[in-house]
């Protein structure tokens, strides 16, 4: 269906060695977390891979598909740029490889959530969070177990790191969290 090699290949020519580098840890971890929550784990290792395939674009490239497919230009702000490359990266994958919409909803989604999020989409966001060197083991043991739960955890940390800069999440992220503790 997708030729990995070829896209392992753009993904490596597209992000500097530690993005890609990290990219292979997520790709690696969300096959591995696939296998234990019984979905396709080829799918889950090439969104894995291909999560971040935006996130070095520069603010003229980011500027093209916020003007082509018409993103909300509040994403340019200091506070929301981190996540815009999952935005356009769903739009780019769809466009340059045709992936299908649980692919690209789960770029979309793998930083700030969504209400609705699917157990595809929570396991790309989580295996992004596993997906560094300083990942927490108490994360990965939730995720193991519990996807929901692992979800709490982190977006609960980082509620209390944005707290204590400020900040707060998103509110999309807050609706998320909610409906997951209600849950």
């Amino acid at each position: 269906m997708w030729d990995i090699d070829k896209i392992d290949s753009d993904v490596k020519s597209m992000l500097s060695s530690y993005r890609y580098q990290h990219s292979v840890m997520v790709a690696k971890c969300a096959k591995d977390l696939a296998l234990i929550y019984n979905i396709d784990t080829n799918k889950a290792y090439i969104a894995g891979l291909l999560h971040d395939i935006a996130k070095e674009f520069n603010d003229e490239e980011n500027q093209y598909y916020i003007d082509k497919y018409n993103i909300d230009k509040r994403y340019l702000t200091d506070n929301l740029k981190p996540i815009l490359h999952g935005i356009i990266g769903s739009y780019y994958v769809k466009e340059k490889y045709n992936m299908d919409d649980e692919i690209c909803n789960s770029i979309k989604y793998h930083s700030l959530g969504n209400i609705d999020m699917t157990l595809f989409e929570k396991i790309i966001l989580i295996s992004d969070k596993l997906g560094r060197d300083n990942y927490s083991e108490e994360l990965l043991s939730l995720a193991k177990n519990d996807i929901d739960k692992a979800l709490i955890y982190y977006f609960e940390w980082l509620k209390n790191k944005f707290e204590s800069n400020g900040k707060s999440l998103e509110p999309e992220t807050m609706l998320l969290l909610q409906k997951l503790k209600n849950n």
